[in-house]
């Protein structure tokens, strides 16, 4: 229904108006029309904060993470490779920045070829129909991650964040920053509390962002490990236009099996895990999202291919089942890269297979990508209309 409607005809036949007056105010009315249809795309709700924050909230999200751009500079996906990711239904992809150090100063190197390769993917994005997570992964990272002894680095990880969000921040598909990938305060860093000093610069990033581009929501993973069971003593920010997110791979033991520090082979449900535990595992971001009324959403979520017996395809029909029934978005891990979490290649393939084969092995019938297809097709296209305005 119209906010308003205006007829040229009811100003031009009003007698108290001169004849200059009716011609000046037709023509005013005339254009207003004619621009309504502009304006109306400009006010696309999904380039408004409310308008992506919505999408989270109703768990409208669901889809693929993404490899990110390797160090060689050689951009991993073809435009067939986009086109196929479209068909399946997904329309949302996570996708990390990644930064590295220059040499052994206190700054990382500017990513120019990841922005380069992000603004590609927002670009398919925008004309296929799915939306874009932006991550950033500074290295080394996780066990290794050096920053928290460098407030230096902090502080480029927080003049990043500002860089990114003014270089991204008119682009249509664009849904989400997701501040840190599994952010983990290493047991060697001179840090007394790890939850506070991950507190601190996630504050200080939201707020870098938020200067820059106040109509993007702000993605925030507990530390360690962006796990689910560690939003138990996690804060939330003060902040509006925060989504959490976490990453299920419970229990490590299966998911990872045949990786390195995980050799047993395991089957699911079995060792004590079945649906019930697997909803168990969730319950810190369940009670976390409800207490702060905040959305959540799961970056990352697979399992080993090569699980014996089908347990694979079990595991992700349990997890699926348990976010949609509390409204939670997703993203797969991965699409297309890594062959152990390749949700197109069959369980028959041997786990020493590489990627020379790879594409002629895929099955678009193998039953992980068909379960998520299904899953996937329960949702709504989120193609802009428009880019939204200079803001």
């Amino acid at each position: 229904m119209p906010l308003f409607v205006i007829d040229p005809r009811q100003i031009a036949c009003r007698p108290a108006m001169s004849a200059s007056a009716r011609t000046w105010a037709c023509r005013a009315a005339c254009a207003l029309l004619l621009a309504l249809p502009a304006l109306g795309a400009m006010a696309d709700p999904l380039s408004t904060l409310t308008g992506r924050m919505q999408l989270f909230h109703d768990g409208a999200l669901r889809g693929f993470s993404l490899s990110e751009l390797p160090e060689s500079g050689v951009v991993p996906y073809t435009e067939a490779d986009f086109r196929d990711l479209a068909a399946t239904g997904a329309n949302v992809v996570r996708v990390a920045i990644v930064l590295r150090k220059c040499g052994s100063c206190e700054r990382y190197d500017e990513p120019e070829a990841a922005l380069r390769y992000v603004e590609q993917i927002l670009a398919h994005g925008q004309r296929l129909g799915f939306r874009v997570i932006v991550t950033l992964h500074p290295t080394p990272g996780f066990s290794q991650s050096d920053y928290w002894d460098s407030p230096e680095l902090q502080a480029d990880i927080v003049r990043h964040w500002g860089r990114i969000a003014a270089r991204l921040k008119y682009a249509p598909a664009l849904q989400a920053y997701d501040l840190v990938n599994e952010p983990l305060v290493p047991p060697s860093a001179r840090v007394r509390d790890a939850k506070a000093a991950w507190q601190t610069l996630a504050a200080a990033a939201a707020r870098e962002v938020r200067s820059v581009d106040p109509h993007t929501p702000v993605m925030i993973e507990p530390t360690p490990w962006g796990l689910p069971g560690s939003f138990a003593e996690t804060q939330a920010l003060a902040m509006p236009g925060l989504v959490y997110s976490f990453h299920m791979y419970a229990p490590h033991e299966f998911s990872h099996q045949g990786l390195p520090g995980y050799d047993e082979a395991r089957v699911y449900p079995g060792h004590g895990w079945d649906k019930a535990r697997l909803s168990v595992a969730m319950q810190a971001a369940r009670r976390f999202a409800q207490a702060n009324r905040v959305p959540m959403f799961v970056g990352e979520f697979s399992c080993a291919r090569w699980a014996p017996q089908g347990s694979c395809p079990r595991w992700l029909a349990d997890t699926v089942a348990l976010f949609e029934a509390e409204s939670w978005g997703w993203a797969y891990h991965c699409w297309r890269c890594y062959q152990g979490w390749d949700a197109e290649v069959p369980a028959g393939l041997p786990q020493a297979q590489r990627s020379g084969r790879l594409p002629e092995e895929r099955r678009a019938d193998n039953p992980t990508v068909m379960l998520l297809r299904e899953a996937m097709s329960r949702n709504v296209r989120t193609k802009p209309t428009v880019a939204p305005a200079a803001r």
